[in-house]
């Protein structure tokens, strides 16, 4: 029988190798592939960590394995991409696939008993979910959709970020009400910042920048909130820190004028 960790670094195999034919195959058959890629990756990545799901967990405990498969997918879909980069591409994505999978267990087998290895776990999922938020924001906005669509996606794909971003901090704990209302809230403002954002000339690594950088700010502010260690200095910590970031866009971005 395979242990946990070879059905995780098998998975990861399988979805690399799949991600990595993305752009040798036509450009009609691209979107039908990143969806069925983007499908497997939930149903791999269950089978990896099988066990005692809830209801909840069956969500939570998938929202980044499934938006790091698809940013990655939206990358090489999008891009020319050589056949070396595409391997080194591969190799990133096995490794931070990986890393993201053994957490996933570690939260949930932490969710029947205490283990160490939780807030080493929690370190991964918080850096994970801002790397995932930069790469899928930004890359989404490089489709050139129409923005109530860009809109619409945000606001989803948020939410369940949030979501499983919120449940990692209490885990068994966790008060679903207060959970659903903070990342529903949560979700609402990064679409409307998703909103304004895609009136400005940005290019998409900018709009990835700035959509990660409200993620950071509300995902720190609940989270302390949650905690029940926020204070005044904190708040405003982050309120400089999302300054800082709307100056820098300000200031870098070519208006016309």
């Amino acid at each position: 029988m395979l242990t946990k960790r070879q059905k995780i670094s098998i998975s990861s195999i399988l979805l690399a190798v799949s991600i990595s034919l993305i752009p040798v195959i036509g450009d009609e058959n691209k979107l039908p592939l990143l969806f069925l890629v983007i499908t497997a990756s939930y149903f791999l990545s269950l089978w990896s960590i099988y066990g005692q799901f809830s209801a909840f967990e069956l969500v939570s405990l998938f929202v980044l394995p499934v938006i790091l498969t698809a940013s990655f997918g939206l990358f090489l879909s999008q891009f020319e991409i050589t056949t070396g980069n595409r391997l080194i591409l591969a190799i990133v994505y096995i490794v931070v696939m990986y890393i993201v999978l053994l957490s996933e267990n570690i939260f949930n087998v932490s969710v029947e008993r205490n283990i160490p290895l939780v807030r080493a776990a929690r370190t991964v999922g918080y850096l994970a979910t801002l790397f995932v938020s930069f790469a899928f924001f930004a890359l989404l906005f490089g489709l050139g959709l129409e923005n109530y669509i860009f809109v619409i996606v945000s606001v989803v794909v948020s939410t369940l970020l949030f979501t499983q971003a919120y449940w990692q901090i209490e885990l068994k704990d966790t008060d679903p009400t207060k959970l659903v209302y903070y990342s529903l809230v949560s979700g609402l403002i990064t679409g409307e910042i998703a909103a304004a954002l895609s009136f400005w000339p940005l290019d998409p690594p900018k709009i990835g920048v700035a959509i990660t950088a409200a993620v950071y700010v509300l995902l720190g502010i609940i989270q302390h909130h949650i905690k029940q260690d926020l204070n005044r200095r904190t708040v405003v910590e982050y309120l400089l820190v999302a300054s800082g970031v709307v100056f820098l866009l300000i200031a870098t971005t070519s208006w016309g004028i």
